[in-house]
C-alpha cells in the first residue's frame, strides 16, 4: 500500500511539529512551508482516524527510508500515474490538492 510520510502526534506537538518530525523520521528529508491541506474522518484497516494533511517543501533534499519498518519502497510518481492501492488517508489528501476541498466527512 502507497502512503506518505505520517504518524502520531506526541504530547504537546504542533500539528505542524509531528508533521515536520515524521517526514524527518521516515524520509530523511526536513520540510519547510508548510501549508494545512485537509482533515479526514477515515474508518477503514479496521481503525478510525482523524487524519490531518499538509503539504510542504523540501527544496532539492532527495527522500531516502530512513525509518525501515515505515516504508519498504519509495518514488517520484505523476500525479496521473501513481501506484496502486494508496492508502486511504493519501488518496484523501491528493483528492484535496486537486480540488481544494478541506474536509472529508466518513463515507
Amino acid at each position: 500500500m502507497w502512503g506518505f510520510a505520517g504518524g502520531h502526534l506526541e504530547f504537546g506537538e504542533t500539528l505542524e511539529e509531528c508533521a515536520q518530525r515524521e517526514a524527518l523520521e521516515e524520509m530523511g528529508v526536513a520540510v519547510t512551508g508548510l501549508r494545512f491541506l485537509c482533515i479526514s474522518n477515515v474508518i477503514a484497516y479496521n481503525r478510525h482516524y482523524v487524519d490531518v494533511e499538509f503539504a510542504g517543501n523540501i527544496g532539492d533534499q532527495e527522500p531516502f527510508i530512513a525509518e525501515k519498518k515505515a516504508f519498504s519502497e519509495s518514488g517520484w510518481f505523476a500525479l496521473d500515474d501513481l501506484p496502486q492501492p494508496l492508502f486511504r488517508p493519501a488518496e484523501i489528501a491528493l483528492n484535496s490538492l486537486r480540488t481544494g476541498q478541506q474536509y472529508f466527512p466518513a463515507g
